[in-house]
C-alpha cells in the first residue's frame, strides 16, 4: 500500500477558494473605507483645520485609489 505526504490536490483547491474570498472581503473593507476617506475630506467640515487645496487633492487621491482598487478587485475576480 503506497502511502502519500504532503498536500494533496483536493484540499489545496478549497484552501485557494477560502483564501480569495477573504481576499475578496478584505478588498471591499478597504475600497469601501478609501472613498470613506474621499466623501470626509472632499464634502463635510470634519477636517476643516487643513488647508482647502490639501483637502481636495488628498480626497481626490482617495477616490481615485479606491476607483482603481475596485477595477483590481473586478478584474481579479474573473
Amino acid at each position: 500500500m503506497e502511502e502519500k505526504y504532503g498536500h494533496y490536490n483536493d484540499d489545496d483547491d478549497t484552501e485557494k477558494k477560502n483564501r480569495l474570498g477573504m481576499n475578496v472581503v478584505f478588498g471591499m473593507i478597504m475600497i469601501a473605507i478609501y472613498l470613506g476617506m474621499a466623501y470626509l475630506l472632499l464634502f463635510t467640515s470634519l477636517f476643516s483645520n487643513l488647508y482647502d487645496i490639501v483637502r481636495y487633492i488628498m480626497g481626490g487621491v482617495f477616490a481615485v485609489y479606491g476607483v482603481f482598487r475596485g477595477y483590481r478587485l473586478f478584474v481579479g475576480m474573473k
